[in-house]
């Protein structure tokens, strides 16, 4: 479409110089590491010398201050004066991440951690530049707004068809901020079409380099660890008046043709682009050229450019919810929305170790912070900076060079290390504080079973349970603290010889009966605990009596659910409360990918291969009693080994093993799923099917960040787009489909990409794995293939009402978070045997964390609304407060909340989708 510009307006065009680092991408982060040292070491210097380079955007993440530090501790003084003085501009983020692959409280810890770290340098920058994530989340403009930014500029996930330059986006709650859509030459239009043109003698077009013995280009000519590919040793840049009437033409022409006032965006941005002394010659240059014309250049920064452009806003358009639009017209700006699937295992081990920090180390370390110890804040400093650089959208989006994702898992093996360790000493500091002894036999044993969700917690927790000096023979039983027994069935039972450790003492061995077990516990007390005393020779209760779940070894039934195996591998669920079957359901869809993380290409006339079609599977019972039960079907699917000569997939085939897993709890209202699966071939799309059935659904449902979305099923009319919308979307842990009388909820635990496919069965499609093996111009990257045993979990809810009524947060957290437990002699402390110490009393709210507050002098706790209702509810303390407070998300003061029942609890209301953050004060003994 050709664009036209208002040639009577006078264009006031600012020219930002900023870059776009990506930590680690193309190459591992240490080799870009040495390419940010020269950068950094060259920008210092310009900065310093020439003052009239107004500023330098340091691309919104403050991380590259600390990894340039590290090298170059001495420069930090310098690189102060120079934020104080407004010219190296910084923040607001820690990282970039990739929004739809990170848990909402996440990207809530990457502000906070972006701005801890700007100011110890003095200033943050408070414009919301986003030209990272593939589309923008739904609640991005309350995030933004809890931070005091007011603006979000982007360009993947909004188009000319949606707005023009500028708007107002307002999101889920109804916070609005400035939204800016970058054109059709996206986060680098200065760089594209005014810099390589004026600087370095290049047009827009020119994309192939030809071969310039003058520029000394160079390469390593034996085999390295890593690609790494030609650099220039003579690169020279000198203004190319010549070029620059008609760079000038083009930059205006695409920049400001949808531009709402007259204040326009030059962007230098470009990947791993340095600062450059000789731009300050171009825009001498460029000056001279407009002079007496309708263009004002010059050298500006983002704060300015924010600060002129609110004095010309006026009846911007409005535009609602997430920003996954994709591209109709134009160039540059796609959504690119397959990186959801790309090294799905990546985003599976992001939510298991993300969980097991925010739902299992913090909560507990936050218990023994109540009870008196000290608060573990180095530690969780050193988790939070591992768990956001893994979550840089070149890092989570799994689009980068094999070893840049190997490094990857050694963090998060430093994280989950660390928080097992805050794990296990909180829960050893709040136990000994227990008041265990009076009531519990010194020759029994004290199991303290702790819950970290502000919830009661009904339902199965599996323990491992030794028995000191015992025989096979000695029996056990548990007692809750008001003498009841607690209901047990024992998974498995060996002799082993453990060890008990000190740094006063040796290491000493002695034997155990271990003992794996299931028990079941009612209202175990929210984000409290429970020590149970471990009856050593009490003969425990026989829940034998009870039917047990596993009627066959193809069917499972309790109160609420029956379900059972088909000969084809698939499986049916019925709902016992309104007789619905659910059928078909659990079957793999096989398809080609000859694409690269960004794209799928498929080949002409490639029709997806269905499990049920040829799976014979044999059936067994892995474990049957009357708390639990689990049935398993294996079978073997033949799919092509990969891509074919011809350009098709292969005809050779494999076979991947797989095995699906059918497990019940005796009061579970929800199905447990198991697949695990070992991919031997290459170039494929493999998804999971639970057809539905429900043909009137004419929406999906699914979770997002601070956020329960619906999206229609029905594609719209895209003939003639460039880039048709998807019929893939993104979720964090459950997606359903409810027709207004039935509904079928799909919860997982770390896969983000699912289908509601457009057919009457309105099949859930949930992608497993997306292999492929190359990456951008084309290089190798095997590790994209997924080859190797991979496990999924998901839970199948059926509900007769809407998803909030059929309490589908509660069954994300039986699947997500685990109970923890700590086994012991009997402590002599003065806590009594159960205690909950923070009860959030409205179960529709959904907990996000309990933390200090950035002060240190609080606990900050913040839980969200996901309805669109308002939402009351009480805070309960099992400690006396002296003070509690509303607080942004900046964790800044936003009022008192009145105390009631001596300290004990407050009361407040959460509107529609809004994010609530509570900063509490104690009373200390």
């Amino acid at each position: 479409m050709e664009t036209t510009v208002d040639q009577t307006r006078k264009w006031h065009c600012h020219i930002i110089s900023n870059t776009h680092w990506d930590r680690e991408w193309r190459y591992p982060f240490q080799s870009y590491r040495m390419d940010l040292v020269e950068m950094m070491d060259r920008l210092l210097d310009i900065l310093e010398r020439r003052p009239e380079y107004r500023a330098f955007y340091l691309d919104s993440q403050t991380v590259i201050l600390e990894d340039y530090l590290e090298i170059r501790p001495e420069n930090e003084e310098r690189m102060r004066k120079l934020v104080a003085q407004d010219r190296l501009q910084i923040g607001p983020w820690y990282t970039l991440p990739d929004m739809w692959a990170c848990p909402g409280e996440a990207l809530v810890r990457n502000l906070l951690m972006g701005h801890r770290v700007a100011t110890l340098f003095g200033r943050v920058s408070k414009v919301g530049y986003t030209p990272f994530s593939n589309g923008q989340i739904s609640q991005l403009p309350q995030l933004y707004r809890g931070f005091r930014i007011d603006s979000c500029m982007f360009y993947r996930g909004i188009g000319k068809h949606v707005a023009k330059s500028e708007f107002v986006w307002e999101g889920a709650d109804g916070s609005r901020i400035f939204g800016f859509r970058f054109g059709d030459y996206a986060r680098y239009n200065y760089y594209y079409l005014l810099y390589r043109p004026g600087l370095l003698g290049r047009t827009p077009a020119d994309r192939e380099y030809r071969w310039n013995p003058d520029e000394l280009p160079y390469h390593v000519a034996v085999t390295q660890s890593q690609d790494r590919q030609y650099g220039y040793m003579n690169l020279r840049l000198r203004v190319h008046e010549e070029l620059l009437d008609q760079a000038l033409a083009d930059a205006l022409r695409f920049t400001a043709a949808d531009a709402t006032t007259s204040q326009l965006l030059y962007m230098m941005g470009h990947d791993h682009s340095y600062a450059a002394e000789e731009e300050l010659d171009l825009i001498e240059a460029l000056q001279r050229r407009v002079t007496g014309s309708n263009q004002e250049i010059f050298h500006s920064s983002l704060a300015e450019y924010m600060e002129a452009f609110r004095k010309e806003a006026r009846d911007l358009q409005l535009v609602r919810g997430e920003m996954r639009h994709t591209l109709k017209e134009g160039l540059w700006t796609t959504l690119m929305a397959l990186i959801l699937s790309s090294r799905t295992y990546l985003k599976q081990q992001n939510a298991r170790i993300c969980t097991h920090v925010l739902a299992g180390a913090e909560p507990l370390a936050a218990m023994a912070w109540l009870t008196g110890s000290p608060y573990p804040t180095p530690f969780f400093t050193q988790i939070w900076r591992r768990l956001l650089v893994n979550q840089a959208h070149d890092a989570i989006g799994g689009c980068s060079v094999d070893r840049v994702h190997t490094e990857m898992q050694t963090r998060w093996g430093e994280v989950e290390t660390i928080s097992d360790e805050i794990i296990r000493r909180s829960m050893r500091d709040v136990a000994a504080r227990i008041d265990g002894r009076s009531s519990i036999s010194t020759n029994d044993l004290q199991l303290t079973v702790f819950n970290p969700t502000p919830y009661p917690w009904s339902g199965l927790a599996e323990v491992l349970i030794d028995l000191p000096h015992a025989t096979p023979e000695t029996p056990f039983a548990l007692e809750r603290a008001g003498g009841a027994t607690v209901p047990t069935q024992i998974v498995a039972q060996e002799p082993y010889t453990a060890t008990i450790e000190s740094g006063y003492e040796l290491t000493m061995t002695f034997p155990v009966q271990r003992y794996r077990a299931r028990i079941e516990l009612e209202n175990l007390p929210a984000f409290g605990y429970e020590a149970l005393a471990v009856r050593v020779g009490a003969a425990p209760e026989k829940p034998a009596e009870l039917p047990k779940l596993a009627r066959s070894e193809r069917e499972l039934e309790n109160d609420f659910l029956a379900a059972r195996f088909e000969a084809d591998g698939t499986f049916s669920l019925r709902d016992k409360a309104t007789g619905r079957v659910f059928e078909g359901l659990g079957f793999l869809e096989d398809s080609a990918e000859f694409g690269d993380p960004w794209n799928r290409v498929v080949p002409p006339g490639d029709k997806p291969i269905l499990s049920r079609r040829s799976a014979r599977p044999t059936f067994r019972i892995v474990e049957n009693g009357p708390l639990y039960a689990a049935i398993e079907a294996t079978y073997e699917f033949s799919i092509p080994e990969g891509k074919g000569p011809d350009g098709k997939r292969s005809r050779k085939r494999t076979r991947l093993p797989i095995s699906l897993t059918l497990s019940l709890e005796r009061g579970a209202r929800a199905l447990g799923v198991t697949l695990r699966l070992t991919n031997t071939a290459e170039n494929h799309r493999l998804r999971v099917m639970f057809p539905t059935g429900l043909s009137r659904a004419k929406h999906s449902i699914a979770d997002g960040q601070f956020d329960v979305l619906e999206r229609p099923i029905q594609l719209p009319d895209a003939t003639g787009w460039k880039e048709p919308p998807y019929p893939t979307h993104p979720m964090w842990s459950f997606v359903d489909v409810f027709d207004g009388e039935a509904g079928l909820a799909v919860l997982n635990d770390g896969l983000i990409e699912y289908e509601v496919v457009d057919e009457p069965a309105r099949t859930i499609a949930i992608t497993l794995l997306r292999a492929f093996g190359t990456f951008v111009f084309g290089r190798p990257t095997p590790g994209a293939q997924c080859k190797g045993t991979h496990l999924y979990r998901f839970a199948l809810l059926p509900h007769q009402r809407p998803w909030h009524e059929a309490r589908v947060f509660d069954e994300v957290r039986r699947l997500t978070i685990p109970l923890q437990a700590l086994l012991s002699a009997p402590t002599a402390g003065s806590l009594p045997r159960s205690a909950s110490f923070i009860h959030l009393t409205n179960p529709q709210l959904v907990f996000s964390a309990a933390k200090p507050a950035e002060s240190g002098d609080k606990l900050v706790i913040r839980f969200w609304n996901p309805t669109a209702e308002t939402q009351t509810t009480c805070i309960e303390f099992g400690l006396p407060l002296k003070r509690a407070q509303l607080l942004s998300l900046e964790e800044i003061p936003e009022g008192d909340l009145e105390l009631q029942n001596g300290g004990r609890r407050v009361e407040l209301s959460a509107g529609p989708k809004k994010i609530v953050t509570v900063g509490i004060e104690w009373i200390l003994d």
